[in-house]
């Protein structure tokens, strides 16, 4: 016999998941009742699309068939083997994406093995847009699963880790051997990437203890843009890396914060300022 209120959580589990990952009601409960958490179900579900119609799901020949033709339609026409710039801006129309401020942009780059930004190899491009639920075989069905990875992005948080890192060897450009990332292009990305994670229920930003909302909030976010533009110095992969485990694992107060640990000393010449400007307020 179910636990009393048992119920009612699952009922309400199965509604998160459908929020974010647009599934079926059949889908959702079946997902739910097996892996029981939101988290966990979530992960079989986006990790694992060949378990979705019970298993059986696999992508077609027709529908590698249909994306193929769109990877030619918009493939550069000075090199047969890539879509580049203005194929992606024309996809991007087509898709109704924004390139200089939609993140979903970059869950695509991470997802299809993009490694250059704006530029996609036939094969995983392919495969990957495949490897997505609902038999997405042509642009406008692509549009409309945009949503739940936009969810999925701010929810997910191992997804957003894969993304977030994706786009740090993205941004660097083709200076394939740079181990550091512009400090105004990382700006604007912790500005596209952070805030929307840190407001998400569930956040990709949850703290990793108990996974609770991250006590890391816009006032200590804007203290970092703040601190950073005062350091004026490139980002390391390490920084760029560990702020994302130090927003997960802080404390409102940065109590917690061990002054010993491994942590970058960029991160910790930042509790430092964030202490510093908390006393002289």
């Amino acid at each position: 016999m179910p636990l009393p209120g048992s119920k009612s959580r699952e009922a309400s589990i199965i509604a998160d998941f459908k929020s974010i990952s647009g599934a079926s009601e059949k889908d959702a409960s079946r997902f739910v009742k097996k892996y029981k958490t939101l988290e966990a179900s979530l992960d079989a579900y986006f990790n694992d699309p060949s378990s979705i119609n019970g298993g059986t799901s696999t992508p077609s020949k027709g529908q590698e068939k249909k994306l193929g033709e769109i990877w030619e339609k918009y493939k550069d026409p000075s090199d047969s083997k890539l879509v580049k710039i203005d194929g992606t801006l024309a996809i991007c129309e087509e898709i109704g994406v924004d390139p200089s401020s939609d993140s979903v942009l970059f869950c695509l780059a991470a997802d299809l093995g993009s490694k250059v930004t704006g530029e996609w190899e036939k094969e995983p491009f392919v495969k990957g847009i495949a490897s997505y639920p609902g038999n997405i075989d042509s642009l406008s069905s692509l549009r409309g699963y945009l949503p739940n990875l936009r969810k999925k992005l701010n929810s997910d948080p191992e997804y957003f880790k894969k993304v977030y890192m994706h786009t740090f060897t993205l941004a660097k450009g083709q200076d394939f051997g740079a181990r550091t990332l512009q400090l105004d292009t990382a700006l604007d990305l912790w500005s596209l990437f952070i805030p929307p994670a840190l407001s998400s229920s569930p956040s990709a930003l949850s703290r990793t203890s108990d996974n609770t909302p991250p006590q890391f909030t816009e006032t200590e976010f804007a203290l970092w843009l703040e601190f950073m533009k005062k350091k004026g110095k490139a980002v390391s992969k390490d920084t760029w890396s560990l702020l994302v485990d130090f927003i997960r694992s802080i404390d409102k107060e940065f109590k917690e914060y061990d002054d010993e640990g491994a942590w970058p000393s960029t991160i910790d010449d930042y509790v430092d300022y964030v202490r510093t400007n908390r006393s002289s307020n």
